[in-house]
């Protein structure tokens, strides 16, 4: 996916209509594989998780706007930052001793983003 080509709109209305979706249909699924008391932790894993991992895609659109940020490799720096960021989450998740449900809603959330992204790639033919 050519982040220097796709319409920006575009790509948020399907990102967070993407979202919506995944929502509505982890609803009927989170009744019966989370405890009741712990479901509003699992959807605040998953929130954090979405929230950075759009930031950090807006940080992958930066050059588009500045386009001396695309010669000095920050692209590249992005990924990076994008995996120590979710892995200090983690660890302040554990070291915290937050329940289990905040952290796999993280992950989950996590992957469904990775997942957008393979979908998006594919069918935009880049």
């Amino acid at each position: 996916m050519d982040l220097n080509s796709i319409n920006i709109k575009r790509f948020h209305l399907h990102y967070f209509s993407y979202l919506f979706i995944l929502f509505i249909l982890s609803l009927p699924l989170t009744m019966g594989l989370v405890e009741e008391g712990y479901r509003i932790l699992f959807y605040i894993g998953g929130a954090i998780s979405f929230s950075i991992q759009m930031a950090i895609l807006q940080l992958r659109f930066l050059p588009r706007k500045i386009p001396a940020l695309s010669e000095t490799g920050f692209p590249f720096f992005t990924v990076f930052l994008s995996f120590f960021l979710n892995l200090g989450i983690l660890t302040a998740f554990q070291v915290l001793g937050y329940p289990f449900e905040a952290t796999s809603g993280f992950l989950i959330a996590y992957f469904v983003h990775l997942l957008f992204l393979v979908f998006a790639s594919y069918f935009s033919g880049k």
